[in-house]
């Protein structure tokens, strides 16, 4: 007991408040709390309405300079026809088929494509993954949820179009950033997009982004005009974040199989993206991470068959 005042002294309490180490294993309930108090990536979805946007080169490139900021993964939702490892002249052995298909976990089909950078494909030629059933999409939604743990973003490369799954992965995301061209039917099927998501997650922060512009006068009048026509129509526009340029050296990377900012560091297109994934950084850090493999779980609602 006359010690306790010196105990006091260096512990900053006394026994009185000490924990109990004697009690038993934690309880289910204590270990899902802590959970769900874990921190997990942010996310980043790259979404365009229509194909052909350079969604997919935009993902592959931004994925560099963010993971020099901290462990980053590339997950492909272009499900079956997914080609974010070629960008990174990858060869997965697993993919996100084996995984729903219960031939693997998520974690084991995971490729890293350099320090501090993994992907998970989606893989290629396999027409159910465009349509998977409520249980599959849960089976990917477990497996993102135990991945995010480990890493300090997620960038969702996903595919293009309207699929309740491609608008489901935009909508569990922190953060979707659109992408469209000044071309009419790309700013049409962007316009489309928006719509749908919003329907979806009223609350979605949606960025825009405006790629193969001219020059800043293009991409300004090109984004005005979704913005006009979103505010009007919806209720809400996205917010214009960058202009990148129409530039060759996007396609003769993609030849190469690597991204722009690696194969051609200092030309007009890597150093916009380069700015962009600056600008990115800073929204997510005023972004609390909400999980998106927890988050794209609640929106699949899939509970199993207990007649």
């Amino acid at each position: 007991m006359g010690n306790e005042p010196m105990l006091q002294k260096l512990f900053g309490r006394g026994r009185r408040d000490a924990p109990d180490t004697r009690r038993g294993p934690r309880t289910q309930v204590e270990v899902a709390r802590d959970g769900l108090a874990a921190a997990r990536a942010s996310s980043i979805c790259v979404a365009s309405g229509k194909g052909g946007t350079g969604k997919s080169t935009l993902t592959a490139s931004l994925a560099i300079p963010f993971a020099k900021a901290g462990r980053t993964l590339i997950l492909d939702a272009d499900l079956g026809v997914a080609n974010a490892h070629i960008l990174h002249d990858l060869h997965p052995e697993l993919t996100l088929v084996d995984v729903v298909e219960g031939r693997c976990a998520a974690i084991d089909a995971i490729v890293s494509a350099e320090d501090g950078l993994d992907l998970l494909s989606g893989g290629s030629g396999f027409s159910k993954m465009a349509g998977l059933s409520a249980y599959e999409l849960h089976l990917l939604s477990a497996g993102i949820e135990k991945l995010e743990l480990t890493y300090r973003t997620i960038l969702v490369d996903s595919a293009a179009g309207l699929s309740a799954q491609t608008v489901a992965f935009a909508a569990a995301s922190d953060v979707v950033l659109l992408v469209t061209t000044p071309d009419v039917t790309a700013m049409t099927d962007a316009y489309a997009f928006l719509k749908v998501l919003l329907r979806r997650n009223p609350r979605c922060e949606i960025l825009l982004v405006v790629n193969r512009a001219m020059d800043e006068d293009e991409g300004k009048r090109t984004a005005d005009k979704i913005c006009e026509v979103s505010q009007r129509f919806l209720g809400r526009a996205p917010r214009p974040i960058a202009t990148l340029p129409e530039d060759r050296a996007a396609f003769r990377c993609t030849q190469r199989r690597q991204p722009v900012v690696r194969g051609e560091p200092e030309s007009e297109l890597s150093l916009a993206i380069e700015d962009l994934a600056t600008l990115l950084m800073a929204e997510l850090a005023e972004t609390r991470p909400r999980g998106l493999g927890r988050n794209l779980m609640r929106r699949v609602a899939w509970a199993p068959d207990l007649v």
